[in-house]
């Protein structure tokens, strides 16, 4: 079994968890009704198989003597159920009942009677499909008769009720389980199955071993490595030498292993020169008393020294690398939630926890808005890891305070593409002292589940490093390099939206997305943060509601109230550390604050307060201080520096208006540097320069830093560029002035030109999206790369960068009967949606990452690509539709030749039955295509009026030619190209 039993019955019901207290039926039950009874377990198992929305990749269990509502075992006892006292014979007969109803057919399930404190379990163990299950007969129940065709799902995790999927949700299961098939995780999973190819080693293990034990090397003739599956004696003997007369014998005895066969096997052939001395390595086992595994071993095999592998590694190869983790101990912690399918409100750290104790599932991610609450999530899982489990070592890796360090030693030559550079940066900007991982042991540590990994905010790290860092080799990495051993890799990763692109495709990426809270959640959190001073919870509550924001449920219902947690937490702070008894909702003048933003109008409230204490410098003044620090390269600012910036401000000050500075409730001083109080607001004031930069329209205050992060966070479908969206509305002089700002981009050096026009467009689009006067759609779409690149009817210096993932509204454009010069495709997955015809033309453009999305199919034509265009990374689709093109078209040729032979009779053709026709051509695709056409045509013989025929169009008379002798026929020729 891929999970083990403990661990599954701590478990609550989900779409692919289900338990029974007791089996469908036994001995006693009356022949009449056995049909009904295994049509129950049939259908129970047909909607586990596909079980829900958002469930690819698990495996699915039905487990029998267990009850979910008391937490308790039952005994399954098969004296009095005949079907189950062979188990072997029990499949076989399911299988063939499976096979009746099922299509594809229902075969690969895994069935086992397990003891679980002295109580017999029956457990189903189910691979998730690749395809859906579909009733391909009725099945009857007691209660329901199921229709063929109908797909059968589990609706949700608090319910176990078993229906008919719906067709959107067939849509979205297909397309999950679609995209799981051709997933890594699929292939690694399924490399488990075979015996061959799940074999685990210790050869890595051993060589770092020898590295760091330089006196040692391998003996001649060694390792020994038996792999007898058949009888489960699976081991690996390896034998060093230190050049004198000493040596080490290691022994890895596979988790398959019989242990007395093994040992035997080892004795008989006489592997070990002293079994006493020699070094056992084992798997670690799921089971609750790891440490009888191993007295069990000691016992069997007369010796001392028996350790887990990751065990070993950590005493004799890393330990002293170890970084010691002391606990957040977070002083307020609110469950966060998330939504599955249809299942709302779930709390993630629930799910993290799931996903930490399973195997083969290296990578997960937390995604959602600033402030959301992923950070302190990710923390809170963290000491619940430390809390249960004393073995692994864990890293906290904070994408902020390293980003400097990566961006000064990675360029676009040589990226950023390994957890191992994050982890390099990280001891070097913090001049962490003792010893260090290199990349070999850190890759063993991770593997071997020795060292938990989180990196927090990566997707800071990509828009600062742009180009610097390799997305793709960065989680293909982690899966290919750090997973490959003993499959317990952990690395969590925190960002705000999705950071992959193409990769996406091919590893299926566990993910959940953080939700607000709710007005429960939000009083909870309060009573926290305030000490239960029910008194200042009210005040904050107050404070609270005017900055919720309220979305609709349903028609029925009323809306509801959601909070941003760090919005909370600010307030909490505000009111705990100086009280708040001025009414919040007083209005206020700025030119970067709008009074409808909730984060506005809190941040204008603070800095309101501290206007007095700072001297007079005023909202719109402490909000221009605080852009600059969010728009330098640094992270934080110097106090030293940070005078430069007052200068640009203020006339006047003096160095007492730095100290009242670093009390300022949005900031705060450590080591002589001022960051951010709360890291989201470095994203937000980096937000208001960006919209206060298209609000004024003034083309000469663009900056390279500006470049930089218009470029690095303005991107398509980002929740960045929604939030500066929301403020501005798209016109024609906002259009104009977006024109203008990509030609004075053009003279700034150091920049990424491409990517900054790209998220140009990808701004205008978004602004288009939220137009209540204007639709997005193709033609609008269209219209706006129009206004922005056209030039005497053709489209000049297009850059489409990082347009990619599932949105709402398709980013394409209608490129019918244009002439695009000088442009740039990259990584926009939606190019071949864009509408395109044989008289659409690129000049000495670039395409590079342009693969079509799943399911989409594309056609290029000869004249679509000039010779001036740089098509070297898009070359396999050319050659691809190349091969196709040449196929189809011998396809067409081929069935061409075949229906106008049918007619071709004593050199011309002649008059065919059309029942003749439709019975010898019943193959031919091209029929009906050709009787569209009027090239077959029907035909009414005056002679016989009552007689159905078809007869060829005369216009293609000189096809005869072609039939007789082979010679070019122009009718022919044009026919088979209007068909491809």
């Amino acid at each position: 079994m891929k999970e083990e039993i403990s661990l599954l019955l701590e478990k609550e019901e989900s779409p692919t968890l289900e338990f029974k207290r007791q089996w469908y039926w036994d001995d006693s039950t009356l022949p009449d009704d056995m049909a009904d009874k295994w049509g129950e377990l049939i259908k129970d198992l047909i909607s586990l198989a596909n079980g829900y929305i958002n469930k690819a990749g698990e495996y699915r269990y039905l487990i029998f003597g267990f009850s979910e509502t008391e937490k308790k075992t039952y005994n399954l006892d098969v004296s009095n159920i005949k079907q189950l006292k062979n188990l072997t014979r029990f499949k076989k007969d399911l299988l063939q009942r499976l096979e009746k109803v099922t299509k594809p057919s229902f075969i690969d399930i895994n069935i086992k009677m397990l003891t679980v404190e002295e109580d017999n379990l029956l457990v189903f163990e189910i691979p998730c499909p690749t395809q859906l299950v579909e009733l391909k007969n009725e099945l009857k129940t007691k209660t329901r008769h199921l229709d063929q065709g109908a797909i059968l799902v589990r609706k949700g995790q608090k319910s176990d009720e078993v229906r008919t999927a719906s067709p959107d949700e067939i849509e979205t299961l297909k397309l999950e389980l679609l995209k799981y098939s051709e997933s890594t995780l699929y292939k690694k999973m399924n490399e488990q199955i075979e015996p061959s190819t799940s074999e685990k080693s210790i050869e890595k293990t051993i060589q770092l071993f020898i590295d760091k034990n330089s006196s040692f090397s391998l003996a001649d003739k060694y390792p020994i490595k038996e792999r007898n599956w058949k009888d489960n004696i699976v081991f690996e003997i390896y034998r060093l030498e230190d050049g004198f007369s000493g040596l080490k014998e290691f022994v890895y005895i596979h988790e398959s292993s019989n242990q007395g066969r093994t040992l035997a096997e080892i004795k008989k052939r006489e592997l070990l020169n002293n079994i006493k001395s020699s070094i056992i390595l084992i798997d670690r086992p799921k089971i609750k008393d790891v440490e009888r595994r191993k007295t069990n071993i000691k016992r069997l095999f007369n010796t001392e020294y028996v350790f887990f592998i990751d065990e070993f590694g950590y005493e004799h190869l890393y330990k002293d690398c170890m970084l010691p983790y002391e606990k957040f101990n977070l002083p307020v912690y609110v469950d966060g939630l998330y939504d599955a399918g249809d299942v709302c409100d779930l709390p993630a750290i629930a799910r993290l926890k799931e996903w930490f104790e399973s195997e083969n599932e290296p990578l997960f991610v937390v995604s959602g808005h600033g402030g959301i609450g992923k950070t302190t999530l990710a923390k809170q899982f963290l000491d619940s890891v430390s809390d249960t489990n004393t073995e692994p070592g864990i890293l906290f890796i904070d994408s902020k305070e390293i980003i400097s360090e990566l961006s000064r030693n990675f360029s676009i030559e040589n990226k950023v593409s390994d957890v191992f550079d994050f982890y390099k940066a990280l001891m070097d900007a913090d001049d962490i002292e003792g010893a260090r991982f290199d990349k070999e042991l850190l890759q063993l540590s991770i593997d071997n589940g020795s060292l938990v990994v989180v990196l927090d905010g990566i997707d800071e790290v990509i828009a600062k490093l742009g180009d610097k860092f390799d997305v793709e080799l960065f989680i293909t990495s982690i899966f290919d390099e750090y997973s490959s051993g003993l499959n317990k890799t952990k690395v969590l990763i925190t960002c705000r939206d999705h950071f992959w692109n193409e990769v996406g495709k091919k590893i299926l990426l566990p993910e959940i997305t953080l939700k607000a809270f709710n007005t429960e959640l939000a009083n909870d959190f309060f009573e926290q943060k305030l000490k239960g001073d029910k008194r200042k919870v009210v005040k904050a509550m107050e404070m609270a509601e005017n900055l919720a924001i309220e979305s609709s449920v349903s028609l029925e219902t009323t809306s509801r109230k959601t909070y941003i947690p760090f919005l909370l937490d600010m307030i909490g702070y505000l009111i705990d550390s100086q009280g708040l008894s001025t009414n919040h909702q007083e209005s206020f003048e700025s030119q970067y604050l709008i009074p409808d933003n909730h984060t506005d109008q809190l941040v204008a409230q603070v800095c309101r307060r501290e206007i007095v204490k700072l001297e007079s410098l005023s909202i719109d003044q402490q909000v221009e201080l605080f852009i600059r620090i969010a728009s330098g390269k640094q992270n934080g600012i110097s106090l030293y520096d940070i005078k430069e910036e007052l200068t640009a401000i203020v006339s006047d000050f003096d160095d007492s208006l730095i100290e009242k500075i670093k009390g300022h409730p949005l900031i705060q001083c450590e080591n002589n540097m001022i960051y951010f109080r709360y890291d989201v607001f470095d994203t937000y004031f980096k937000g208001l320069l960006v919209y206060y930069f298209f609000k004024n329209k003034d083309a000469d205050t663009i900056t390279d830093e500006l470049v930089r992060i218009v470029s690095g966070y303005l991107k398509y479908d980002s929740s960045f560029t929604a939030t500066v969206a929301e403020k501005l509305e798209l016109d024609d002089e906002l259009i104009i002035f977006c024109i203008e700002v990509i030609e004075t981009a053009n003279d700034i050096q150091g920049v990424n030109h491409e990517m900054f026009v790209s998220s140009i467009v990808s701004f205008l689009m978004t602004l288009l999206q939220k137009c209540s006067n204007q639709q997005s759609n193709l033609n609008s779409r269209t219209e706006l790369l129009e206004k922005l690149f056209g030039d005497n009817g053709a489209l000049i210096g297009v850059c489409l960068v990082d347009i990619f993932g599932n949105t709402t509204s398709k980013p394409t454009f209608d490129f019918r009967g244009k002439v695009l010069k000088n442009c740039t495709f990259n990584n926009y997955e939606y190019f071949w949606e864009c509408s395109i015809d044989e008289h659409t033309v690129f000049h000495t453009s670039i395409f590079k990452d342009i693969d079509p999305r799943m399911g989409i199919n594309y056609k290029i034509s000869n004249n679509l690509f000039a010779s001036s265009c740089d098509l070297t990374s898009i070359q396999h689709l050319l050659t691809e539709k190349k091969e196709e093109f040449e196929s189809t078209r011998d396809t067409v040729k081929a069935e061409l030749e075949k229906v106008f032979k049918l007619f071709y009779q004593r050199g011309n053709f002649y008059p065919r039955k059309q029942e003749e026709v439709r019975k010898k051509l019943s193959a031919v695709k091209q029929l009906p295509n050709l009787m569209a056409k009027g090239v077959i045509e029907n035909y009414k013989d005056p002679q016989k009026p009552t007689m159905k025929q078809y007869r060829v169009n005369k216009n293609y008379k000189s096809v005869v030619d072609y039939i007789e002798q082979g010679s070019p026929s122009s009718e022919f020729l044009s026919l088979i190209e209007e068909l491809i």
